[in-house]
């Protein structure tokens, strides 16, 4: 894989990469325009093959326009985050013009509009999640949705409290629904639960620095099985991993019978179920009198 050139082989401005399950890497080529794909077991030099616009800078169906952020799903759909026309494209495997799945009703701050749309992340359900940078959020599209939910961030409302982020750049969802975010000029990474209303920060937080608890300018974000969180500290120059703390107590709001999962490394577990049950209501006696 060369560089600074449009030759299937080469890549210029290489923004973002994904492997899917065969080992194939897509990478979004924002300089020339694409998405390339290149097979398992590639070398420097390897042709790749265009998955994704190639046909020159625009906005027409076959056209994108510096692709920011890419992502394939199990069934080889690859998504592309299309910077400046303010949309992400769905390419179907072999397509030659995409579909637009999110955004593309020109830049702006409606449930319909993108503005600078970046790092993208598809659930099993076929949610997109948009880390939509100049908006000050991340916005959820189900799948066929005409337009989308805010479900971190205030939309418009930029800043360093906990309901809000400042150039979001990247999302990652894990299995539980939970939304990380790499909050860019919070140097921070947010953690919104789903449904909440604001998050909290897993890595850090603590200024712009390079000390061990600080980011400057994290631009990607992406959660293990052991529930790590891994943070491209861009100026910094470096890949940190965060452990987040694990809660072994859970107090249940209700009466019932619970159990608990545990999936450390793919495997799972799970207890026998424990029943609660309802305190007995205190009774009053009386004595007699001697």
């Amino acid at each position: 894989m060369g560089s600074g050139s449009s030759g299937a082989g080469y890549l210029s401005n290489p923004t973002d990469v994904f492997v899917d399950a065969a080992g194939n890497v897509y990478v979004a080529d924002q300089n020339n325009s694409r998405v390339q794909r290149f097979a398992v077991g590639s070398t420097s030099g390897s042709a790749g093959v265009t998955v994704a616009g190639g046909n020159g800078y625009g906005s027409n169906a076959n056209q994108l326009s510096y692709p920011s952020s890419v992502y394939v799903d199990a069934t080889g759909n690859v998504y592309v985050s299309d910077l400046y026309n303010n949309r992400v494209q769905k390419w179907a495997p072999g397509a030659t013009s995409g579909t637009t799945v999110a955004g593309g009703n020109g830049g702006g701050s409606s449930a319909n509009q993108l503005y600078y749309p970046m790092g993208i992340f598809v659930d099993a359900l076929g949610n997109i999640y948009v880390a939509d940078r100049y908006n000050y959020r991340v916005q959820k599209w189900a799948a066929g949705a005409t337009s989308g939910t805010t479900v971190a961030g205030i939309t418009g409302n930029g800043g360093s409290g906990a309901n809000q982020l400042n150039g979001p750049v990247d999302v990652y969802v894990d299995a539980l629904g939970n939304v990380y975010v790499a909050d860019f000029y919070n140097y921070r990474v947010q953690k919104w639960a789903a449904g909440a209303t604001s998050g909290t920060t897993v890595a850090g937080g603590n200024g712009n620095g390079s000390n061990a608890n600080q980011l400057t300018y994290p631009t990607g974000v992406f959660v293990d099985a052991n529930n790590s969180v891994y943070v491209v500290d861009q100026n910094n120059n470096r890949v940190q991993k965060w452990t987040q703390p694990v809660s072994n107590t859970y107090t249940p709001s209700s009466i019932g019978s619970f159990t608990a999962t545990v999936t450390v490394n793919g495997c799972v577990s799970t207890t026998n179920a424990l029943n609660i049950n309802p305190l007995p209501t205190p009774s009053v006696f009386s004595h007699p009198t001697v």
